[in-house]
């Protein structure tokens, strides 16, 4: 065995050791803003560098690894060419999820979003999205009123208190 052979196994070896520390992004060796081409070109690459088949049957502990690395890298394509899953993933990796696991990362998603918009209740935050609506629209008068009923909900909600204030200030 050649020398480059030798520290590439041990590469393999150590990287298969080390998956559940590994981001889907690094494994591929992209960055989160990476386009779809470029996470596609990423993971043929890597698929095909890292096929098991190459060495079923010669070196046991070898073919095992790679098989672990191949079917991590399958699964971090499949996530990460999904936009939805993609930006499920993206959120859980800001809290610390390494691994795509679709519950988690919905929840994630979900606290992101929420942490994003006032609000505790679905009615009260479904009549402050509608107050942002009418304002965009320039509809003051109808903002005035979908933010009045988000109130109603959450009288202590700071952002609906704001956003109340700036429509009457106005």
């Amino acid at each position: 065995m050649s020398d480059a052979f030798t520290q590439w196994r041990q590469q393999v070896l150590s990287t298969a050791q080390r998956l559940d520390d590994i981001d889907y992004f690094r494994l591929l060796g992209c960055h989160n803003q990476s386009s779809p081409a470029e996470i596609r070109s990423a993971f043929r690459q890597l698929a095909t560098s890292y096929h098991p088949d190459r060495f079923r049957g010669q070196d046991e502990s070898l073919y095992q690894a790679l098989e672990q690395i191949y079917r991590r890298i399958t699964e971090a394509y499949a996530i990460l060419r999904d936009p939805a899953d993609r930006a499920a993933y993206n959120a859980g990796l800001k809290n610390g999820l390494k691994r795509f696991d679709r519950d988690q990362a919905q929840q994630a998603l979900n606290q992101t979003k929420q942490s994003k918009e006032p609000g505790k209740t679905d009615q009260g935050r479904r009549h402050f999205k509608s107050a942002v609506a009418a304002l965009n629209r320039g509809d003051r008068y109808g903002a005035r009123e979908e933010i009045r009923m988000a109130l109603l909900f959450e009288p202590d909600e700071p952002g609906f208190l704001n956003l109340s204030k700036k429509l009457q200030g106005s």
